[in-house]
């Protein structure tokens, strides 16, 4: 389990220094780690605020995102259904932050334990989109979706990578039979002597950024994706594509439609993360306060189940 603070919110940062690289890599570099100490470095969080604000005021920091909309609110976004939903607010109760929803129908609710914090149900793709926009300041989503749809923009910030639920990983499925049952690698796939500019290998997938961005880092050409949202297992034996790319859990579903996965095909891991606004912690009162508070909370949960590591990483 790892707590990300980025740095620019634990040190008062040098006016000198530029933007670097957002976080979107599950192996983010570290200015320095710990195993068992107290989260003191918590405490910086606030006293840099007012540094922090003056760099992106003075233009040392690139905004990526519209003008925070006024309102007093602090807005959290939550899974709306499934698996990630419960576990999302079985994680806020372990940490003695309870879900108050008056209406299991109703998109709103609030944790009487954060002042001034709504809690809204959204679709995991629509809290990544509402982050950006500025109609949320805060949410819980999984690296994949954040990383899907945020595309690498500057003003996410992933302030805790490892939330321990909705553990999976993105891959490349093919048939295991037929031309492929020797073909066990994604160095092999892109050899296969089938694939021309005229006849693409043909993947099928609901990830139409991270996919072909995937493809270009391996250098692999003649690929073309098909968009889909569901059933994805069943495009190969119904002829309209050659393999998928999909979240993979367990791999049994895998398994019971004749696919698998091969070496060097997993794109990304990824888990539940708790994500953020850059603007909305630099530019909306309470934002880092509610953060704090959440990232208190977390270490207390995270001391009662072992050991846990502190990272401080430079944006």
């Amino acid at each position: 389990m790892s707590i990300l603070l980025p740095a620019n919110l634990q040190q008062c940062p040098s006016p000198s220094l530029s933007p670097s690289t957002p976080l979107f890599s599950t192996s983010p570099s570290t200015a320095f780690s710990f195993v068992g100490t107290r989260m003191r470095d918590l405490r910086l969080v606030t006293s840099c605020v007012a540094s922090v604000q003056s760099t992106v005021t003075n233009g040392s920091a690139a905004p990526a995102a519209p003008v925070v909309v006024e309102r007093e609110q602090i807005r959290l976004g939550l899974p709306s259904k499934g698996r990630m939903a419960a576990d999302s607010i079985d994680l806020l109760k372990d940490c003695q932050l309870f879900v108050k929803q008056v209406n299991p129908r109703q998109y709103v609710a609030e944790i009487p334990q954060l002042p001034n914090t709504e809690v809204w149900f959204q679709r995991p793709k629509d809290i990544v989109r509402k982050l950006l926009s500025g109609d949320l300041d805060l949410g819980i989503v999984g690296l994949d979706t954040l990383c899907e749809y945020g595309q690498e923009n500057e003003d996410l910030i992933i302030v805790h990578e490892a939330l321990n639920f909705g553990d999976c990983h993105l891959s490349i499925a093919i048939p295991n039979h037929g031309i492929y049952e020797t073909i066990n690698s994604l160095k092999e796939l892109a050899e296969m002597p089938q694939w021309s500019e005229e006849r693409p290998l043909r993947v099928a997938t609901g990830f139409t950024y991270l996919g072909p961005k995937f493809m270009e880092e391996k250098g692999i050409q003649h690929v073309t994706f098909s968009t889909a949202d569901g059933a994805l297992e069943a495009a190969p034996a119904m002829g309209i594509a050659d393999c998928i790319l999909d979240l993979v859990s367990s791999g049994t579903t895998l398994k019971e439609n004749n696919l698998k996965e091969i070496e060097g095909g997993v794109v990304l891991e990824s888990q539940a993360a708790l994500v953020a606004s850059r603007r909305a912690l630099t530019e909306r009162k309470g934002a880092l306060k509610t953060v704090h508070e959440i990232l208190e909370r977390l270490e207390a949960h995270l001391k009662a189940d072992g050991q846990f590591t502190v990272r401080t990483l430079l944006l």
